[in-house]
C-alpha cells in the first residue's frame, strides 16, 4: 500500500471514529416526562403567550397562543412533567375544535377580552347592509369606519326630512331600515339606556304608516333616530 493510499484510510477511519463523539451529545435530548395527569373541574382562561401542544409530553406544537388571544379557553385537566430536569404544570385547554397542552403559568383566569376592531368592523359592515334599503330623506353612508360616524349617518339619513308630503310606501321602509339599524346595536345597550330605546323601538313598530299619520310616524323615526344616535356614539 502506498505512502498516499494509507493517509487517505487513515483520515476515513478518523472520520468515522470521531462522528459518533460530535453527534451523540446534540441527539441526546432530554425527554419530557409526565409525573401525573388528572381530570380537574372544569374553568375558563385565556392567554397571549406560550404553546399548546399536541400531548402533555410536548412532542408538537399545535398552536401560538398568540394567535389566539381573544379566544375564551376551558381547561378540564392538568399534568405535571419533568422538561430538562425542571417540573412544570400543564392544563389541557379546549375552545370549540381546538384543544391542546399549555404551560398553566401562560393562562390568565376569565374570559378572553373583546377584539375590539374586529367587532367594530363586524357592527360598521351590518350598518352598511341596514342602511341600503333605505330610499327615503337624504341618506348618509359613513366615510369611514368607526361609531362616530355611524351615529351622524343615523342622524342625517332619518332627520326628518321628507318633503311636504312623506310618501307612505317610503316611510315605511324607511321605518323598517331604522328598526333593523337598532338591531345591529340594541346588545351594546344595558340598564334605563336600553329600555328607554327598547320602548321608543316598540311604539315605532306598531306604527302602521298610512296617509293620515305618516307625519307623526316621520316625527317618531326622527326622535328614535336622535336617541339611538347619541347611544351609539358612546360605544368604544
Amino acid at each position: 500500500m502506498n505512502k498516499f493510499m494509507k493517509t487517505g484510510l487513515l483520515a476515513v477511519l478518523s472520520i468515522v471514529l470521531v462522528a459518533p463523539s460530535l453527534t451523540t451529545p446534540a441527539s441526546a435530548k432530554s425527554k419530557v416526562k409526565v409525573l401525573s395527569s388528572k381530570n380537574v373541574a372544569s374553568k375558563t382562561y385565556h392567554g397571549s403567550t406560550g404553546n399548546i401542544y399536541s400531548s402533555a409530553k410536548l412532542t408538537h406544537r399545535k398552536y401560538k397562543m398568540s394567535k389566539y388571544r381573544y379566544t375564551t379557553w376551558t381547561a378540564t385537566k392538568k399534568a405535571v412533567i419533568k422538561n430538562h430536569g425542571k417540573k412544570g404544570t400543564l392544563a389541557y385547554i379546549k375552545s370549540e375544535n381546538k384543544s391542546g397542552w399549555i404551560y398553566k403559568k401562560y393562562l390568565r383566569t376569565g374570559k378572553a377580552p373583546f377584539n375590539k376592531q374586529k367587532r367594530l368592523k363586524e357592527t360598521y359592515t351590518a350598518y352598511l347592509n341596514t342602511l341600503m334599503p333605505v330610499n327615503g330623506g337624504d341618506k348618509s353612508t359613513p366615510y369611514e369606519r368607526s361609531y362616530s360616524e355611524m351615529a351622524s349617518s343615523i342622524i342625517y339619513t332619518w332627520d326628518g326630512n321628507y318633503g311636504e308630503d312623506g310618501d307612505v310606501n317610503v316611510v315605511r321602509k324607511d321605518k323598517d331600515a331604522l328598526l333593523n339599524v337598532y338591531g345591529v346595536f340594541k346588545n351594546r345597550f344595558s340598564g334605563a339606556q336600553r329600555s328607554s330605546l327598547d320602548a321608543m323601538a316598540k311604539k315605532l313598530d306598531q306604527q302602521e304608516p298610512y296617509t293620515d299619520n305618516v307625519d307623526a310616524i316621520i316625527s317618531s323615526m326622527d326622535t328614535f333616530s336622535k336617541a339611538l344616535s347619541t347611544a351609539v356614539e358612546d360605544l368604544s
